[in-house]
């Protein structure tokens, strides 16, 4: 039932009041409906409900849902919460390492897949991080107390010849690793020290099929059935040794594989992996991959249904947040972040594959923001020096992030939560 009325400054107003208006009055008040009031007293004290009548709130009679509790990796977020000690260190204005560091083990690859943001960063065959210095730096990381390593940068790490003794002194100094790789030259023989030192292990394949693993990672098409051979091989070594390395795929997703999401789930699950992740491809700033983050909404529907894949062993996990981000996300409108400052880079280093140490990926190269080589100091004294904070203020001072970064970064969701904290609300303890 409608009701109009002029209010005090002469503008009518149009209300919608309830058919059931009302009329019955409950100790001398009344509720907006005609409805009955619930006894309380009588809640939860009937076991013998009868189990057809429709559940109603408060029965205490157990769950009528329960969310999924197969996300037990948080592959589309951040868990800068586990680290406040890092955080309190950080306000307080110390100088801090970084809690995880994302590095390049060379400047090369044995594939050439056509949404590889590393060819963008200047990729010269041959240049890695010396096996001498890579040791020395790990020593670093569990002096200055980093949490994790990623082999995940702008070169393929297995082609460096000391990631796996890197991996294993990675494990004797406390400092969790982690390899991203195409996985062609894995070498099995030194399986039982990736399985064993390593938290996970990560195959770029973005592709299910031998023909579009030809196109997409531009790689021989016999070579997918060598990768799939070697997936399954660490599989059954994890399985028959307990081992707790955690064994993924990583799919980036582009319109040259759209046709392939279902079927690289369905492959995961054959394989036996813990998890395939599904991210969007990450553009430069420059726009030079040629992303159009619109095209996403023409698989929305293949990725949907790639998930009902997810059983309690495997986990299909698609990133929405940033496959999404032209709309409203966690961390996108528009296209635009939900943050105004890059607060993240001393939390989240990056390491170039040829040794030189910067704030962020999309910077390899640019000498404005070199903090040093670990060829040529220690991580430690870099990591301490005036240089490596200037390159940080310089950053938060005089980076727009809405035009000067990169679309999707790998800082996104670390920024948005510390913006958040910086942005200190009032009445704080009103929790």
């Amino acid at each position: 039932m409608l009701d109009t009325q002029k209010n005090r400054f002469g503008e009518t107003i149009v209300t919608n009041l309830p058919d059931d208006i009302i009329t019955k009055k409950h100790g001398g008040h009344s509720l907006r409906t005609n409805r009955v009031i619930v006894d309380r007293k009588k809640i939860g004290l009937d076991s013998n409900q009868d189990a057809q009548k429709e559940k109603q709130p408060n029965t205490y009679s157990g769950h009528t849902y329960k969310n999924s509790d197969k996300e037990k990796y948080h592959l589309d977020g951040h868990k800068m919460m586990y680290h406040m000690d890092r955080i309190v260190e950080w306000q307080q204005g110390k100088r801090i390492a970084p809690i995880h560091i994302d590095m390049g083990l060379t400047k090369f690859c044995n594939t050439g897949c056509i949404y590889c943001i590393g060819v963008t960063q200047g990729m010269v065959k041959g240049t890695m991080i010396k096996p001498e210095a890579l040791l020395r730096f790990i020593d670093d990381c569990g002096r200055l107390k980093v949490r994790s390593l990623a082999f995940i940068g702008d070169g393929e790490p297995t082609l460096n010849p000391a990631m796996y003794d890197a991996v294993v002194r990675g494990g004797e100094v406390g400092v969790d690793i982690g390899i991203s790789t195409n996985g062609l030259l894995i070498d099995l023989d030194r399986a039982h020290d990736l399985l064993s030192n390593a938290t996970f292990l990560r195959f770029n394949l973005s592709s299910a099929e031998p023909e579009n693993f030809l196109k997409v990672h531009q790689s021989k098409a016999e070579g997918f059935n060598h990768l799939v051979q070697i997936m399954k091989s660490l599989v059954q070594i994890k399985k028959e040794n307990s081992y707790k390395c955690t064994l993924g795929i990583q799919m980036v997703l582009i319109p040259e594989n759209f046709d392939q999401v279902v079927k690289l789930a369905k492959l995961g699950a054959e394989i036996g992996v813990d998890y395939l992740q599904v991210k969007q491809c990450s553009d430069t700033e420059y726009k030079e991959i040629g992303i159009n983050y619109e095209d996403y909404e023409k698989v929305q529907n293949a990725l949907k249904e790639a998930e009902k894949y997810s059983t309690d062993d495997y986990l299909v996990k698609i990133k929405w947040n940033k496959i999404n981000l032209n709309n409203e996300t966690e961390i996108y409108k528009d296209g635009f972040r939900k943050y105004d400052v890059c607060f993240g880079t001393p939390f989240l280093g990056q390491i170039s594959g040829n040794g030189k140490v910067y704030p962020c990926g999309p910077y390899f190269g640019k000498d404005r923001f070199l903090m040093g080589d670990i060829h040529k100091e220690s991580y430690y004294d870099i990591v301490m020096s005036d240089r490596y904070w200037d390159v940080h203020q310089d950053i938060k001072e005089n980076v727009d992030v809405h035009h000067d970064c990169t679309v999707g970064c790998r800082q996104d969701y670390i920024n948005k939560f510390l913006y958040d904290m910086h942005q200190t609300p009032e009445h704080v303890n009103f929790i």
